[in-house]
């Protein structure tokens, strides 16, 4: 059985089915279990960079990523809630520094997760998905432990 877990998320309704997987897995096991959101894989789609010269300094880009970030703190903590009314704590963060694929790949390595779980599609557009691929895609080719992929 897993003992310690990574999950991530965002308001995707994935996301919301990863958050039950691993609400069921706590209840079986009591595994101790992180979650987290990172804010900057939103706000790195706000930057268009095909031929546009934009900076992310201009106040249009940080009225959107103040937005956005309270919306992310507010779905964290109501996550959190969930796993408080079912019995059990949680470690709750907001990363702002790093995009959600290399924060999973870092704290594999440096805190010891076990698993790792996800929705199978967050909110990305399609160009980006297309380009880039997908977040679970990256975690599965770059992490050495199990992950757990919803939908």
């Amino acid at each position: 059985m897993y003992k310690k877990l990574l999950l991530g998320i965002d308001d995707s309704e994935n996301s919301m089915k990863a958050v039950e997987k691993v609400l069921e897995m706590q209840k079986e096991s009591g595994a101790e279990v992180v979650i987290f959101h990172s804010v900057l894989h939103h706000i790195s789609d706000l930057r268009p960079s095909f031929g546009f010269n934009s900076t992310p300094d201009g106040n249009l880009t940080y009225e959107v990523q103040h937005d956005r970030a309270k919306q992310e703190i507010k779905l964290l903590a109501d996550i959190k809630k969930k796993f408080k009314d079912s019995g059990f704590e949680v470690d709750a963060r907001i990363i702002y520094d790093l995009g959600p694929q290399y924060y999973i790949e870092n704290k594999v390595k440096e805190e010891n997760f076990d698993l790792v779980v996800l929705g199978c599609k967050g909110e990305h557009s399609i160009l980006r998905r297309t380009i880039l691929g997908t977040i679970p895609e990256y975690i599965i080719n770059h992490v050495n432990v199990d992950v757990l992929i919803a939908k």
